[in-house]
């Protein structure tokens, strides 16, 4: 059974914030761990907006809220977690540091479990099977000249989040999605700030604010 949510922003709205905590069903607050991959960037556990995220997390209660750093820290803790959270950053620099440390493979073992798994953004984007699009859009961000761009693949569903801001900003982005698409075969799902996806086994819901 998969539990996995997929968003541009983190805990944007009430309806993605709900369906995080119904991914965790019953909850202990006081003693569930929430675990914060911080590894999409390269200042860490240091980095104002883990920090940010950190305290986000708390307000919804949770007591155990622990700031992960893949390169460092006992990976173990992982299997104990009630939730995984992956934040936003760099897309590369996440996934390097995942198949450095083989947390890539503990990660997809606990979907397959039914951990809930929380991918923001570029911890969205790693969560798919790929980075093909942007190493095609955005070739600078491979700081390490990746050539395998598989990802952790534990859902099919590749996203380009932030979509309603970035193409505005970019007016080349929409036509370079739609090429890459008719190019490779592969869809891209399009997420405004606003919006994410539950995965559910194999049922995927779009979720989108109600005012």
């Amino acid at each position: 059974m998969k539990n996995i949510l997929l968003s541009s922003r983190a805990f944007i709205n009430k309806e993605i914030t709900q369906s995080f905590l119904n991914m965790l069903g019953d909850i202990d607050f006081a003693s569930d761990q929430v675990i914060i991959i911080v590894n999409s960037v390269k200042e860490g556990k240091k980095h104002p907006k883990m920090i940010e995220l950190q305290q986000t997390v708390r307000t919804l209660g949770f007591e155990n809220v622990v700031l992960f750093d893949v390169l460092s820290d006992n990976s173990d803790i992982l299997k104990t977690a009630k939730a995984i959270i992956l934040n936003g950053g760099y897309e590369f620099l996440l996934l390097d540091s995942l198949r450095k440390t083989g947390v890539i493979r503990i990660l997809q073992e606990l979907a397959l479990r039914g951990t809930p798994l929380y991918g923001i953004s570029a911890g969205a984007i790693v969560l798919g099977p790929d980075l093909d699009l942007y190493d095609e859009l955005y070739p600078e961000d491979n700081f390490n000249d990746d050539v395998d761009m598989s990802s952790i693949s534990v859902t099919d569903i590749r996203i380009y989040p932030h979509y309603d801001v970035h193409s505005k900003l970019d007016h080349r982005l929409k036509n370079a999605i739609d090429e890459f698409e008719k190019e490779t075969q592969k869809s891209i799902t399009r997420l405004t700030n606003e919006q994410g996806i539950l995965i559910e086994d194999n049922k995927n819901i779009l979720i989108s604010p109600t005012e």
